[in-house]
């Protein structure tokens, strides 16, 4: 069994890259430190200082990320091994495992369910009292989670129980499908790294040497995604056989509710107004933003990593809004941006960046709006590639041609050329859900 499940690997594994703020400050205040932030020019001292930051910046995020996936993926081994699939936590679930992994909970916010599950050997008898148990035991540690998905609608009576065998079948599954979640994870830190580099361009770099960097961070990232590759086929030889394992859950489902996602948004309803009128952006585009990003789950954590309810990415996003909130040229920790008040903060003053900066020059509010939602998630260069015939990320040359075409255009072109389909597929699921928000008339 061992061999099959290798030999399954090699070839699913085949094509592996041979190189590779504070709430009480006035607005009034604030509206001047934006006004002069946005306008004014960095002296050419300030920019050669802030482009050392922002090198030195991307260098350690760079090692950090590598130290991130080493840990993770040695997480998602022992994972594969012991429950044979690779359930973690990302952005649309929440998932905790007991301390020797014998038990976990995952609550999924995109399918509405609460499954709590336990491992135990094939000769022994769990019930259905146990998992109720285990589930009590689970929801009291993760308060802040569980309140926001509305788990005490939850109708324990009318739960579901399953049972699956956890055998060299399921592994080989997983494994395969840990592949495919690198391939993933490759495609997010290769935007990030072009995020970064559009908005270098646009703070005063000079762009053929933001290129050359985000060509060395590609190779990095390259090479770092052809080790961990690697190591996953490691782990593929490495499967073996082992005692039969079975997993008992039980499966918790909230009642099918059409305006779910409006009742767990109503929570934020006084901060999401106070930071639209702010930062001048529609409180349903927040939210919509919120709701794809996150679904309204505060511990929400990307493979970027970007965290909470907005997905800040600590040293794009953060360190943007640090500039223009707080002049000072360093990134938001975790911690910080798992504070709701401050996640929604960081958010809505990224877009306002966008919306005010980055794509100001997008005459028609309509047309930019589209932008800024592709933006949010891919980057303005990659919304410029869109509309240069040159492929050329420079936005005011693209902003030329935007200008020249309707709104309904506009959006048409970004969904037939954004470069990522997850882009795509982005930028349709917040305009759909913006109308989730917009109130009534």
């Amino acid at each position: 069994m061992r061999k099959s499940v290798y030999s399954f690997l090699v070839m699913a594994l085949s094509a592996i890259p041979s190189a590779v703020a504070s709430q009480a400050q006035l607005f009034e205040e604030l509206s001047e430190k934006m006004s002069r932030w946005q306008t004014s020019e960095p002296s050419d001292e300030e920019l050669s200082e802030f482009e050392q930051y922002k090198r030195q910046q991307l260098s350690e995020f760079a090692d950090y990320v590598e130290e991130h996936f080493e840990e993770y993926d040695a997480f998602r081994d022992n994972v594969i091994q012991q429950w044979g699939d690779i359930t973690v936590s990302d952005q649309a679930a929440f998932v905790t495992y007991s301390d020797d992994l014998s038990s976990r909970m995952v609550v999924d916010f995109e399918a509405n369910e609460l499954v709590v599950s336990i491992r135990h050997s094939a000769d022994e008898k769990v019930s259905q009292a146990q998992l109720r148990a285990l589930y009590k035991e689970f929801i009291a540690k993760d308060r802040a989670v569980i309140d926001v998905f509305n788990a005490d609608t939850l109708a324990i009576n009318q739960s579901e129980t399953t049972k699956r065998e956890v055998d060299n079948a399921a592994r080989a599954k997983a494994l395969i499908a840990a592949k495919k979640q690198i391939d993933s994870q490759f495609e997010q830190q290769q935007r990030y790294i072009e995020r970064q580099t559009d908005e270098a361009i646009i703070d005063g770099e000079d762009t053929k040497l933001a290129e050359a960097q985000q060509q060395a961070q590609r190779k990095k990232l390259e090479l770092l995604k052809q080790k961990r590759l690697k190591k996953l086929l490691e782990t593929a030889s490495n499967t073996g056989k082992s005692e039969a394992t079975v997993v008992s859950e039980i499966v918790l489902k909230l009642p099918k509710q059409t305006e779910l996602s409006k009742h767990r948004a109503e929570r934020y309803v006084s901060q999401v107004n106070a930071q639209a009128e702010r930062f001048d952006i529609e409180p349903s585009l927040i939210f919509a933003v919120m709701h794809t990003e996150s679904h309204f789950n505060p511990m929400a954590k990307s493979h970027i990593p970007a965290f909470g309810l907005m997905q800040i990415v600590p040293t794009s996003a953060g360190v943007d809004v640090n500039r223009m909130l707080y002049n000072r040229d360093e990134p938001m920790s975790a911690p910080y941006l798992y504070v709701t008040d401050n996640n929604i903060e960081a958010g809505t003053a990224y877009l306002n960046i966008l919306d005010k900066r980055y794509l100001s020059k997008i005459q028609n509010p309509v047309s930019r709006k589209y932008c800024i939602i592709a933006a949010y998630n891919t980057g303005a260069g990659n919304v410029a590639r869109v509309f240069n015939a040159d492929d050329s990320r420079s936005i005011t040359k693209a902003a030329k041609i935007i200008n020249s075409l309707s709104p309904k255009n506009v959006l048409a072109a970004l969904e037939k050329s954004l470069p990522y389909d997850e882009t795509k597929h982005y930028l349709d699921k917040v305009l759909t859900r913006e109308k989730l928000y917009i109130p009534s008339e």
